[in-house]
């Protein structure tokens, strides 16, 4: 369930702002994408901002991640979602669809899920980035925007933002259902400007 901005292709220059044509996912097809920090779909139904801004199907999503990320495999992770589920988490934390927004949904996903271990992160951050196809790798870039949504998902209450059925939701406002599952969008955004500041001052990004 990953999307663009792959650093892994060009890790000289860790950046937010990258091509289009090194976007994954098809999301050069989806809005969902244009999502950043200073916007906010707050003011629109669940429904209707999953219909505007997703376009993403379920047979799109490579084996190796379906398998660790999707509740219906065998061997998923704890805080594994379905896509539609993952999708709207998206959206209720205001990020868009490049690798960095994809990790830090994932690493919130799985901060609030009740029942995550220390092994599971490991397993995670191991599988990422080396088992998935190179396109939707994650590398140590992105594993720090993981980390930032990991630590917020576990300060959140309440827990398991996984088990929503997000169906219950589709006619409330985007901003309400925000209240009602503990994300603030204030807090989201300092993490979203933490996240740009470290890899700004990384030595990799000072040598770009």
């Amino acid at each position: 369930m990953v999307a663009v901005l792959n650093l892994s292709e060009d890790q000289a220059a860790p950046q937010h702002t990258i091509s289009k044509a090194k976007e994954n996912r098809n999301t050069k097809d989806s809005p969902l994408c244009a999502l950043t920090a200073e916007s906010d779909i707050g003011w629109m139904k669940l429904g209707d901002a999953y219909q505007k801004f997703v376009k993403d199907q379920q047979t799109d999503i490579p084996l190796s991640i379906w398998l660790i990320e999707n509740p219906n495999s065998p061997v998923s992770l704890p805080g594994s979602v379905d896509l539609r589920g993952h999708d709207c988490i998206h959206l209720l934390l205001n990020r868009g669809m490049s690798l960095f927004d994809e990790a830090f949904v994932i690493g919130y996903t799985m901060g609030n899920c009740a029942n995550i271990g220390n092994h599971h992160i490991s397993i995670y951050k191991l599988f990422s980035k080396i088992c998935f196809p190179k396109a939707y790798q994650f590398n140590s870039f992105h594993l720090k925007a993981f980390d930032f949504g990991f630590l917020y998902g576990r300060k959140v209450t309440p827990k398991n933002i996984h088990k929503v059925n997000f169906d219950h939701y589709s006619d409330q406002l985007v901003s309400d259902i925000r209240l009602q599952l503990g994300i603030n969008l204030m807090e989201v955004h300092c993490l979203w400007t933490a996240e740009r500041i470290l890899l700004e001052s990384s030595p990799m990004m000072i040598a770009a």
